[in-house]
């Protein structure tokens, strides 16, 4: 990211440190910025109102988008800068004008939607649905009824063609009930050897530190795709493994053994994270833990066709992990070594604090790389997203600001309902934001002392306050300035960093407002600058 700093305060730098001495530390907008963040801007869907928003680096918010409903989970920002978003009935396309491209409820052709959607190169969108089977059917299956309940949830995976403004067509599927072996019953015809099978999954698998195996066996809770190798990659949380399947089959072949490029059908071409699963090993061969969003690093990235993945972590652990993944593939085949899907320990790997709170996740968030091989997570629960580096090192926190509603929230006090299940961040060179208005709208909560110093120290415009002054002390509740002003934004903030007036649109040289006794910091921002200025109050 280009850096120019130089001064934007009149008054002094000493302004700046007496300012940021008094205030307390943000809870919500951005909390923490390093110089070496980098560029491009984070999209964020809050958990508990129907907007997404586009931010920059230091906060301001670059573009909003308004939907009908709350969110299913996932949004995604296409290369033409329309925006597909998964609500909780429908899934919808819009673009950058917030106008519906595509809506389609996906409960129209029986399905139920849950957790992750991927865009595919074509138009077409892969779905996570819910496939739900009795207990009969799963024990004509070869399932122990010890391990099962009276109904068990399963996944499936669909691909949707948008069909004009509001229909869509299935055109290809794939689900785990076709792809199970058992060593149960003998009369089945699945019965074999699970070590022998390392492409199929076990139907009587059970882990005591799973929660709710018995009636949600897999609980896929991401999905996302690789164009180059048409290959589908898949978070299988309750089997604490990632799965990748072949996308290049026909339906036919995906729920057989046979077909598509890998000529496997639709059976796994690599599994990673608990090798248990298949027959090999033991519990110290687990490396993943109830695991969110799998993925693979994006072609020209540093760690390009590496899979990154947040790991949530049980069994007693205190810490969740982010980690990347390097395979190994060999004339199309994902490779093994004694039996163990390859590789047999993470290329990268990240635990620790932020802003001195240990990450510990136990639901959802999420994680990936960017083009300089930097990672940014998301933590649920926070609502908060952060970057790190390679080497460790925390360059930036934000915490969604918004709650119930799209309220914002207040600033410096508890924070709650403000929760992100992903946050994404893109490159400032993704096609989608080509052609597009970026213009800089302020910051969401409407005062953030890190964000104003950011905006600050990073401004390369000309100042728009050179030859403002304001008559100190304040006398008689009048606030009067040398010039007329127009600006987007006016607030008041006390010492200990709380707003006490905000004002938008203001026009004049005079405000009229009563303050207590005491010194203030006013803030004026206009669409390229905001300003700090100190003011006493008599």
């Amino acid at each position: 990211m280009k850096k120019t700093l130089h001064s934007v305060f009149l008054t002094s730098n000493f302004l700046i440190i007496s300012f940021f001495g008094f205030a307390q530390e943000p809870t919500i907008g951005l909390k923490f910025y390093n110089e070496l963040v980098s560029d491009g801007y984070l999209l964020f869907t809050p958990e508990n109102n129907n907007n997404v928003y586009l931010v920059d680096p230091c906060g301001q918010k670059i573009h909003q988008w308004i939907f009908t409903e709350k969110p299913g989970a996932t949004c995604y920002l296409l290369e033409n800068g329309n925006l597909l978003r998964a609500g909780k009935e429908n899934i919808e396309v819009r673009d950058w004008n917030n106008n519906i491209v595509w809506s389609f409820e996906i409960g129209a052709l029986g399905y139920n939607q849950h957790h992750d959607i991927e865009p595919l190169p074509n138009g077409n969108v892969l779905c996570l649905v819910n496939d739900t089977y009795t207990s009969a059917e799963m024990i004509a299956m070869g399932k122990d009824p010890t391990t099962v309940g009276a109904t068990l949830k399963l996944d499936k995976v669909i691909e949707l063609q948008p069909i004009g403004l509001n229909d869509a067509s299935v055109v290809w599927e794939w689900k785990f009930f076709d792809h199970f072996i058992q060593n149960y019953d003998n009369t089945k015809p699945n019965y074999g050897d699970i070590a022998d099978h390392p492409e199929l999954i076990d139907l009587n698998y059970v882990d005591t530190d799973v929660p709710n195996q018995l009636t949600d066996y897999t609980h896929v809770n991401g999905i996302d795709y690789n164009a180059t190798l048409d290959q589908i990659i898949l978070s299988t949380r309750h089997f604490n493994e990632v799965h990748i399947i072949d996308h290049s089959t026909t339906t036919t072949e995906a729920s057989g053994h046979i077909g598509g490029t890998s000529n496997l059908g639709g059976d796994i071409l690599w599994r990673w994270g608990n090798p248990r699963v298949y027959g090999q090993g033991g519990a110290s061969d687990q490396k993943l833990f109830l695991q969110h969003d799998a993925k693979w690093v994006e072609a020209g990235y540093l760690d390009e066709g590496k899979i990154s993945v947040f790991n949530n972590g049980i069994s007693g652990r205190t810490n969740s992990s982010i980690h990347l993944i390097s395979t190994e593939i060999i004339d199309g085949i994902y490779t093994k070594e004694n039996d163990f899907f390859k590789p047999h320990d993470y290329d990268w790997s990240w635990s620790g604090s932020i802003l001195g709170d240990i990450m510990s996740e136990g639901k959802k968030s999420g994680t990936h790389a960017l083009p300089n091989g930097n990672m940014i997570l998301c933590e649920t629960s926070k609502g908060q997203a952060s970057e790190i580096s390679k080497s460790g090192d925390v360059l930036w926190v934000y915490k969604n600001p918004t709650s119930i509603d799209g309220n914002v929230s207040a600033q410096f006090e508890t924070i709650s309902s403000n929760g992100l299940f992903r946050a994404e961040k893109y490159p400032i060179e993704y096609a989608g934001f080509v052609g597009k208005d970026l213009t800089k709208q302020g910051i969401i909560e409407n005062v953030n002392q890190v964000s104003m110093h950011c905006v600050n120290a990073l401004s390369i415009e000309a100042h728009n306050f050179d030859n403002l002054t304001i008559i100190n002390p304040v006398i008689q509740n009048r606030i009067i300035f040398n010039q007329d002003l127009n600006l987007t934004m006016l607030s008041i903030v006390d010492i200990n960093g709380r707003i006490v007036y905000t004002k938008k649109q203001f026009i004049g040289n005079t405000l009229s407002i009563n303050l207590a006794p005491s010194l203030y910091f006013i803030i004026l921002q206009n669409d390229s600058h905001i300003e700090l200025r100190k003011i006493i109050v008599e």
